[in-house]
């Protein structure tokens, strides 16, 4: 798997290395504010690679959150599995004796059967 992983990524990153050197001689001006906060003559390939870079750090963060998330329902799991364990080792030191006696004992005590 680990191969496949790493191929992904040789070719993820000849392709990306591609792309840079065919548009680097491109320019874009970029206005993030209007008339404010304007950028002349910005090479393209330095906005692709802030684009990314910014991506990247969104998807760390929502990948925390989800993590986060991610552990809550392990624990929350752990703690059921413990508790259904500690009922199923309850059941099994009750004989079927006591358990057909509560059954005939529950029957006999109740009125109009």
């Amino acid at each position: 798997m680990w191969v496949f992983r790493m191929l992904l990524t040789l070719v993820l990153v000849v392709i990306v290395t591609g792309f840079a050197m065919l548009n680097s001689g491109e320019h874009a001006t970029v206005t993030l504010w209007p008339r404010t906060l304007v950028f002349f003559e910005v090479p393209l390939v330095l906005l692709l690679f802030e684009a990314l870079v910014l991506g990247a750090v969104v998807w760390f963060v929502v990948s925390i959150f989800h993590e986060i998330g991610l552990r809550r329902q392990i624990r929350k799991l752990k703690r059921e599995n413990s508790d259904l364990n500690q009922e199923i080792a309850g059941l099994h030191s009750i004989s079927l004796q006591e358990i057909e006696g509560q059954a005939a004992q529950d029957d006999t005590t109740r009125p109009g059967i």
